[in-house]
């Protein structure tokens, strides 16, 4: 009776650790898969970016206002007891380019705004990056999710 006892706490203790081991394995490959889709973002200047690009005098601008877009993601992120417009783009672009150990987005003007978030940068291509940025984040929402977490560890997710 002992030995059946230890034998299936054993098997079951094996099972979990098992089960750990398949969950951190899989959430490390997504986490590196979501690395390399934002990072190819930030290099391949011929995807699409997301939001609009001008320019003012000497500076470039980039406005991304999630909650006019027809697929906005608002009332989602709201669901998930966030802001849902500006603060919450702040900190989804913050945990993109964290992940990517990228300090672009330290380094740029920024205004926040309710509905949405304003960046200037006296180099257009900084801007773009930001662009294609938003676009894999508005296309993936496994993406989405990971940024949010990201951006959470930080206290930038609002």
């Amino acid at each position: 009776m002992q030995l059946k006892m230890n034998t299936t706490l054993t098997v079951n203790t094996l099972k979990k650790i098992f089960t750990l081991i398949l969950i951190f394995t899989l959430s490390t490959s997504y986490a590196q898969e979501t690395k390399e889709q934002i990072n190819n973002a930030i290099t391949d200047v011929t995807l699409e970016t997301r939001g609009k690009l001008s320019q003012e005098n000497a500076k470039h601008r980039f406005d991304y206002h999630d909650v006019y877009e027809k697929d906005t993601q608002a009332k989602f992120l709201q669901g998930k007891g966030f802001h849902g417009g500006g603060p919450s783009w702040l900190g989804i672009i913050y945990g993109a380019f964290t992940l990517c150990e990228n300090d672009l987005i330290d380094k740029i003007e920024m205004n926040v705004e309710v509905t949405g978030i304003t960046f200037w940068s006296t180099d257009k291509t900084d801007l773009e990056k930001i662009g294609r940025v938003v676009k894999i984040i508005k296309s993936n929402e496994q993406i989405l999710l990971e940024v949010i977490e990201i951006a959470k560890k930080y206290d930038m997710m609002l």
